[in-house]
């Protein structure tokens, strides 16, 4: 298994990222989900419950940026479908798997990961010249207990085109996840994470695997994390917490 760990403990400005898999006892489903940031608008932000949900939200009031990209509901679900991702796309999703939108025969995957790619689809990158954000999202469907990841990326920098890359995973191992972020590293601009996702070994507990992410994100740029645990068993989400640098 390529060391995914520490690849990314090297990456000096992940931006956000998902990680979605098994933890080591085969017991749970995870989601995970976290922010770092640069800027004083993305560092003054945490991660909230709200319901079955969890949104980002302004820490002080006083720092509210107007940027449309910085609050959005991070983790939402509908019936055994459950989806993570960087930005409002997360409700474009949960409305096509609602409204039960698809591309028209021949993926062979389930009408869900259907739904899913028809919403990823009419996404692009986000509207931040010059570092064009890529957008990322995660889906998993327990139906199936098979996670779909997506992103979209601006094509060498274009602000025309994008790439839709999308990647389902027939089975789970415990203990393997599999991780993206929307950055490779530092820079101005901001280079966009463009490969596909790269395994990620989770350790231990549910609680364990988080903090263990947690860990491995630039100290500095840390903003806040979440976690989302599914029984196998029963379907039951048993946990569902965040962390956050302030607060």
């Amino acid at each position: 298994m390529e060391d995914g760990r520490e690849r990314l403990r090297a990456n000096d400005y992940p931006g956000r990222g998902i990680i979605l898999g098994l933890d080591a006892a085969g017991r749970h489903l995870l989601q995970i989900y976290w922010i770092t940031g640069r800027s004083a608008g993305s560092k003054n932000r945490i991660l909230v419950i709200d319901g079955a949900d969890v949104r980002t939200q302004p820490f002080a009031e006083s720092g509210r940026t107007a940027d449309p990209n910085i609050y959005y509901r991070a983790i939402a679900s509908i019936g055994d479908r459950h989806v993570v991702t960087n930005g409002d796309h997360t409700d474009v999703i949960i409305e096509h798997l609602a409204r039960g939108d698809s591309f028209s025969g021949g993926l062979g995957v389930s009408p869900s990961f259907q739904c899913f790619q028809a919403a990823m689809r009419t996404q692009t990158y986000e509207d931040d010249p010059p570092n064009f954000t890529p957008r990322i999202a995660g889906l998993t469907d327990l139906t199936g207990a098979r996670p779909e990841i997506a992103l979209a990326t601006a094509v060498h920098g274009s602000t025309v085109d994008t790439l839709h890359s999308v990647y389902t995973y027939a089975a789970l191992e415990p203990g393997l996840g599999y991780c993206l972020h929307t950055y490779a590293g530092d820079g101005n601009p901001l280079p966009s994470f463009t490969q596909r996702p790269y395994e990620f070994a989770l350790r231990g507990s549910p609680a364990d695997a988080a903090s263990d992410v947690w860990d491995l994100l630039p100290a500095g740029k840390r903003v806040a994390l979440a976690l989302k645990a599914i029984e196998v068993a029963t379907k039951r989400v048993v946990t569902l917490t965040v962390r956050n640098t302030l607060g």
